[in-house]
């Protein structure tokens, strides 16, 4: 099921009736009023990537402020199976925060993908995007679903 940020939304607007079309679900981006019907079956795993500093540390301490933070906090509530991969620079992860975000969610059973055999920071501004590790993410997920 399609779930983004308001912002990532704003970047995808133009995919965004594509990516409901595949998916056969629509995109949500915020929270659903109280009383709507939730239009999403029941995941079977939750690939939470890029994760970005704010997510990893939001999720790790319970703010749910954001509608992709709620949903994997309560995925883990829900006993879901959740692969997360960080995408953060080397400069983010000298906060102490961060660490312990790490540590906590993995405590919680979350799967990160971080350091070596995942993501691992790059130098601020020397980010490669195009070549984000999508493959281990989605591998990852697979694993977890079929486990």
């Amino acid at each position: 099921m399609p779930d983004t940020p308001p912002t990532v939304a704003r970047w995808l607007e133009p995919r965004l009736d594509a990516l409901a079309l595949l998916t056969g679900y629509p995109v949500r981006s915020e929270y659903k009023m109280p009383g709507e019907p939730d239009m999403w079956p029941k995941a079977d795993v939750i690939a939470v990537a890029p994760a970005t500093f704010n997510t990893v540390n939001s999720w790790a301490l319970g703010l749910t402020h954001d509608f992709v933070v709620g949903v994997v906090a309560e995925g883990i509530g829900k006993g879901i199976p959740i692969v997360a991969m960080p995408c953060v620079n080397s400069a983010y992860v000298q906060h102490r925060q961060f660490e312990r975000s790490i540590a906590e969610l993995r405590a919680m059973g979350v799967q990160l993908l971080y350091g070596e055999g995942g993501f691992v920071p790059n130098q601020p501004g020397l980010g490669k995007p195009k070549e984000f590790p999508w493959a281990l993410v989605l591998d990852a997920a697979v694993d977890a679903m079929c486990t």
